[in-house]
C-alpha cells in the first residue's frame, strides 16, 4: 500500500495492512508503515466509513479493478504498472 500526506511534502509511505479486527462499534486496521519510516498505525472505521468504503469499491471501474486483483490473486500475478503522483 502507499500513502502520501500533504503534511509530508512529497514524501510517499509504503506500508502494509497486518490485522483487522471489530472492536465495539469500530472495525480497526492495523497497518505497519515500513518506509521510509517504521509506524504502527490504527485507523477506526466506524459503520458510515465502512459503508462508503464499500459503496466506493462497487462503483464500476473501482469494481473492475477489484475483480482483476482477486483474479490476480487467484490465477498469478501480472505486473501492472506504477501509478505517479496520486
Amino acid at each position: 500500500m502507499r500513502l502520501r500526506s500533504t503534511g509530508l511534502g512529497n514524501t510517499e509511505l509504503e506500508a502494509k495492512i497486518v490485522n483487522v479486527k471489530k472492536v465495539d462499534d469500530l472495525v480497526i486496521f492495523f497497518v505497519d508503515v515500513t518506509k521510509p519510516v517504521k509506524w504502527h498505525t490504527r485507523m477506526g472505521f466506524q459503520e458510515r466509513d465502512l459503508r462508503e468504503l464499500v459503496l466506493g469499491l462497487l462503483k464500476p471501474k473501482n469494481l473492475l479493478f477489484v475483480s482483476k486483483a482477486l483474479l490476480a490473486l487467484l490465477f498469478g500475478r501480472k505486473k501492472l504498472s506504477r501509478t505517479e503522483n496520486f
